[in-house]
């Protein structure tokens, strides 16, 4: 199968023509703000730290750096893929390059016309293992990148790589920079891309200042003439801020607050799109108690997840994996798949396993958390696993940046953080799971299980691929490498009826600030 036709099924719905998405969006532009001007003023739950494209893989920085740069091409709510800086592509027939056709006359903010050198040095950035970008492993089956001429690029593959087209619409992964512009400036401070929107101000914990793009590509947008994100990490603080009016919307990642604000006149909750992201409880497999798969089966059983979800989620998630439910046709569905190993809540077992394994006692672990959502799961694990014997000791680290990175780089014994949307099964798993990634989050080494990460992202057959993801949580649940006490929506979205043309994305980005317009 070509690697085109496997992009068109991997995404939901269907893969725009570019001629038919560039018309409609030219038309579509002309009509879309009724009203002009105004900021949209968002309250921003973590300090993103370092809004540098392709430096960490912190999520946080790229919900407001992907308003400041562009990528090639763009996936939209319901997983179309359409145009973005590259007006058409080819893949080749053998599914070893792909050539892009890029949109003339688009200008970077410091007012050079963006060209094909750079989408190169773009690539060829994040793939220089000096830059230690951790998306390297992720765009490793790139070797090479040509500049044909000015407005034409050519990206050589070394083997057939089936994320590829989802990847590179991620601006997260591959957001376009400028070839002479990035290296000589700290784009905290000074930044330019093509996005809609520029960079004005980044105040660290207090606020990031975004100004429209007066030249931005999509003819007439955006609608508003400023984005403000106030660093505001206490949630009802930021409730307080959208009710008293200095909010535009509010972003719920704790379903506990939902009912504060769902009914409420004037006040509108955009619907979620669906359950995409996990709870995801990382365990140290190379050291201490962890490292012995009895014991992490034993977590496993130990872990009552519906218990997880009524309470700690008010019955707003579903138990799932790491690919979770939403995710389809990949995803583990609950009750329509196979049961996973070790998935069922069963305490007895997994006392039986702990005397198995040295702990007929039961023994004491620690977790590290640090947001309010993952505190109240640690909690609750805490109170179940208590019942199989285990003594969880909770080391609560006030910094997120500072527990994230001990996370990626696996500085703890067990931890939770919220994981994200990914543009594609081989994202959601590749990078926390393959053996010799940066981003291994639990020091996992196995070969099988490489083995099937290998073959999923070359996979071109629809049905093998799904198989192939099947058997990855398969072996991944059996294996215990990590838990997942629960999956859920990125998050709920609550704006003012004011506020027109938004849209939540399943990412929890906001691609859609370009289009809204202020109705008042």
């Amino acid at each position: 199968m070509n690697l085109h036709a496997q992009c068109r099924r991997i995404v939901t719905g269907t893969l725009l023509l570019f001629s038919t998405a560039l018309y409609v969006s030219a038309v579509y532009a002309d009509d879309i703000c009724p009203k002009r001007g105004g900021t949209f003023t968002i309250p921003f739950a973590v300090e993103p730290a370092d809004l540098t494209p392709g430096v960490n893989a912190q999520y946080a920085p790229s919900l407001i750096f992907d308003q400041i740069y562009d990528t090639l091409l763009r996936l939209d709510r319901d997983g179309n893929l359409g145009p973005g800086l590259a007006e058409e592509y080819k893949v080749a027939d053998d599914n070893l390059s792909i050539t892009f056709s890029l949109r003339k006359g688009v200008k970077f903010h410091h007012g050079r016309e963006f060209e094909a050198k750079d989408v190169v040095y773009t690539f060829e950035r994040l793939l220089d293992p000096d830059f230690k970008s951790p998306w390297a492993a992720q765009l490793s089956s790139i070797s090479s990148l040509d500049a044909i001429d000015k407005y034409t690029v050519r990206m050589n593959l070394k083997e057939s790589f089936a994320p590829i087209l989802s990847v590179i619409s991620t601006a997260w992964y591959t957001a376009i920079v400028p070839y002479d512009f990035t290296p000589e400036n700290n784009l905290n401070d000074k930044a330019s891309g093509t996005g809609p929107f520029m960079l004005v101000e980044y105040v660290p914990d207090d606020h990031v200042s975004l100004k429209a793009n007066p030249d931005y590509w999509e003819k007439g947008l955006p609608c508003i003439d400023k984005v403000m994100f106030n660093i505001i990490p206490d949630p009802q603080a930021q409730i307080s801020a959208f009710r008293q009016g200095s909010a535009d919307i509010v972003i719920l990642s704790d379903p506990k607050f939902i009912p504060i604000l769902k009914g409420k006149q004037g006040i509108t909750l955009q619907e979620p799109a669906g359950a995409v992201n996990e709870s995801g409880l990382a365990l140290n497999t190379a050291e201490g108690p962890t490292s012995d798969v009895r014991v992490r089966r034993a977590l496993s059983l130990g872990t009552d997840r519906q218990g997880v979800i009524d309470t700690v989620l008010f019955g707003y998630g579903e138990i799932g994996t790491k690919i979770s439910c939403g995710k389809v046709p990949y995803g583990w569905c609950d009750g329509v798949d196979a049961p996973l190993p070790y998935h069922d809540y069963d305490p007895e077992a997994a006392k039986k396993l702990l005397a198995e394994a040295g702990y007929p006692d039961g023994l004491k672990l620690t977790m590290q958390v640090s947001l309010p959502l993952d505190i109240q799961t640690a909690e609750i694990l805490e109170e179940q696993w208590q019942k199989i014997g285990v003594d969880l000791e909770i080391e609560q680290i006030a910094d997120f940046n500072q527990q994230l990175d001990n996370y990626i780089n696996v500085k703890h014994q067990l931890s939770i953080v919220s994981l994200v949307w990914q543009p594609d099964p081989h994202s959601d798993v590749y990078q926390i799971y393959y053996s010799t990634s940066s981003i291994n989050l639990g020091k996992f080494v196995d070969s099988e299980l490489d083995a099937l990460l290998d073959a999923g992202k070359m996979e071109l057959d629809i049905t093998n691929r799904i198989k192939i993801y099947k058997d990855v949580q398969r072996l991944i649940a059996d294996q215990v490498y990590m838990l997942y006490p629960f999956t859920k929506p990125v998050n709920w979205q609550f704006i003012k009826d004011y506020v027109k043309n938004y849209k939540a994305m399943p990412s929890g980005s906001y691609q859609y600030l370009r289009s809204l317009w202020l109705d008042k």
